[in-house]
Formats: C-alpha cells, structure tokens, sequence
C-alpha cells in the first residue's frame, strides 16, 4: 500500500500544480512512469503475499485493486488531458 500511495502522491501532486500553479507545465509523461513503476513493484509485492489461506487473499485484495487501477490512471490520464 506504500508504494500505491506514493504513485497515487504523484498523480495528486499533478493535480495540485495545474490547480495553484497553472504556469507550471509538467508533461504527463513524468508523473507516468513514476506511477506506473512504484504501481508495478506494489502489484508484484502484493501477489508475492497471496498464501494457501483464503485470509490472505483479504489482505492482499486492498494493494492488489490499488496497485491494478494505478497501472490505468496514465492511459485516463492522456485520454482526458488529450495527450498533451
């Protein structure tokens, strides 16, 4: 979960920038590859921990969809800013 917040983080920080600093440019493609990097280490940590028990498949399932749905956010993400 650690490392789906700080690709999470990265995406807020983004947000933030275009919000209060609008002259600031920061191409989509940085905030990307750090996302989808910390989202790919998070999602392979996440499935190491899936044991036999079925309990384990409840702990991991919170880091799994965050991680998953991170792996998404940079495809939205140039799909709504038009690819800039």
């Amino acid at each position: 979960m650690i490392l789906a917040t700080l690709g999470w983080g990265t995406w807020w920080i983004i947000l933030f920038l275009h919000r209060y600093a609008p002259d600031v440019e920061v191409p989509l493609l940085v905030p990307s590859v750090v996302s989808s990097i910390l989202a790919g280490t998070g999602l392979l940590v996440a499935v190491l921990t899936l044991r036999a028990r079925r309990a384990w498949i409840l702990f991991a399932l919170a880091p799994l969809f965050a991680n998953a749905s991170l792996l998404l956010v940079p495809w939205l993400a140039g799909e709504l800013g038009g690819g800039r």
